[in-house]
């Protein structure tokens, strides 16, 4: 798409904090999103609601309306497929035990990646060196990334990551996830409404992309992100396409984690300002089904 920075943005339905790998704070998030002008944000962090309240507390105090919400890791076959969960009630206690049950999950899997990384590049990195980085609940491979620039290994995040997170060596290392119809049926039981991610990363020709996510309609799916910082213009439409033919809602991300672990990304905006965050029709749309307006 074509750089548009002119844009007065309104809303952001994709957004990472410090409770997973983020690289603001609930305080920090809200206070960006305000100085440019947005009044509707979706937190959406992977694996964990831990923050959710003082987001929203933050964002009620600076006029802000903050959707409660999620990422989740879905298993799936070919590429990758996120889950995005929007209205959960940070109160739930059968959501709280599964986040609990994936961070646990994911503690087993960043031992042995470091495990690995020690014997495969010869590093000496320790579980201490990467928690200190990780400022929330999850800790995940950007926190592994930054512990490999601070101990010298590379220079910057984005490296370490192609270096040495990204080798084919490390691929058969996998985190726990949950099945595409349990994480859809799991965020309806907690109130909301669950989105495919960013469907590009499901790495599918366009007619397995739509006959995948109407397998996922019939376990409950709500809609698709069609807007999101790695799509081109081409793969927006053909996803917004894709949603109205299945009679699904569409929303619009940036996924931003902070310039420290994104540096391209911009709130509000996405990348190069792709994102077309002042359609208020996508977002009041969400919120009239989450029947918070």
């Amino acid at each position: 798409m074509e750089e548009n920075y002119n844009i007065a943005p309104k809303f952001d339905l994709h957004v990472h904090t410090t409770a997973s790998d983020g690289s603001r704070n609930a305080q920090q998030i809200i206070a960006e999103a305000k100085s440019i002008g947005l009044t509707t944000i979706a937190i959406t962090d992977h694996d964990t609601i831990g923050n959710l309240k003082e987001c929203m507390a933050e964002g009620e105090k600076n006029g802000i309306l903050v959707i409660p919400g999620v990422e989740l890791s879905a298993e799936i076959d070919t590429g990758k497929m996120h889950i995005l969960g929007y209205g959960i009630n940070p109160d739930n206690a059968e959501f709280n035990a599964v986040m609990k049950m994936l961070r646990d999950a994911r503690e087993v899997r960043n031992s042995n990646i470091i495990a690995a990384l020690n014997q495969l590049f010869h590093m000496d990195l320790q579980i201490e060196d990467v928690r200190k980085f990780a400022k929330g609940e999850t800790i995940g491979k950007p926190h592994i990334a930054a512990a490999i620039v601070e101990k010298g290994y590379c220079n910057d995040i984005e490296y370490a990551f192609r270096k040495f997170l990204g080798s084919k060596k490390l691929e058969g290392i996998d985190r726990k996830k949950l099945p595409p119809r349990s994480c859809i049926e799991l965020i309806e039981r907690a109130g909301g409404l669950a989105f495919i991610a960013h469907p590009k990363s499901l790495k599918l020709p366009n007619d397995k992309t739509l006959a995948k996510i109407k397998e996922q309609k019939g376990y409950g799916l709500a809609g698709i992100e069609a807007y999101h910082s790695s799509h081109s213009q081409k793969q927006c439409e053909a996803y917004k396409n894709m949603a109205e033919q299945l009679g699904l809602m569409i929303s619009c991300g940036s996924d931003f984690h902070g310039p420290e672990v994104k540096k391209d990304i911009k709130l509000g905006f996405g990348l190069n300002g792709n994102l077309p965050t002042d359609n208020e029709e996508i977002v009041n749309t969400l919120l009239k089904a989450l029947k918070m307006i």
